[in-house]
């Protein structure tokens, strides 16, 4: 039996993504990540058609929760293993954590193994109902303002938000 193997990179645009509202508050969180994983299917096939497959396997199951601490957890059903690096407001309206995720995961005769960097970006912003408020000035202001909201939030699934899925023909 002959396998496959390729070195797969995640697309650069978010991976996962959710949108969701909360009283006047507008959520939006975003999960990107950088770099490349060892990719080996067992049977051979057309890389592009793999490279949809390990989309999916990578954006399976990703759950965020915390979004109004300093430390978000990200957990993956592919059982990836997040450790966070850094948290830092971006004016005007978001926080950015980043770090490494530890994948070593398989389904369906495909493996993903390797560490690569991750962006959780979670944005925050008055809804439409909210009417004519001024974006936060400050990380202190914008946990303020809105962090009653992200801490209402127990926890969000994200869903795969990429273009490419598997039932794009390669």
């Amino acid at each position: 039996m002959r396998a496959t193997a390729f070195r797969y990179r995640p697309p650069v645009s978010p991976v996962a993504a959710a949108t969701l509202e909360i009283g006047k508050v507008a959520i939006s969180v975003r999960l990107s990540f950088d770099g490349a994983l060892y990719a080996c299917r067992k049977l051979p096939g057309v890389v592009e058609r793999m490279e949809a497959e390990a989309l999916d396997l990578l954006s399976k199951g990703l759950f965020v929760s915390g979004i109004d601490t300093p430390v978000a957890t990200v957990t993956g059903a592919a059982g990836h293993r997040f450790i966070q690096e850094s948290a830092v407001f971006q004016p005007p309206d978001s926080r950015l954590y980043r770090g490494m995720c530890g994948v070593g995961a398989s389904r369906n005769g495909l493996t993903l193994t390797g560490m690569i960097g991750y962006r959780l970006e979670v944005r925050a912003g008055w809804a439409s109902r909210a009417g004519d408020c001024g974006p936060p000035a400050t990380a202190a202001e914008w946990a303020e303002l809105f962090g009653g909201q992200l801490a209402s939030i127990g926890g969000v699934v994200l869903r795969r938000s990429s273009l490419l899925s598997l039932g794009t023909p390669p």
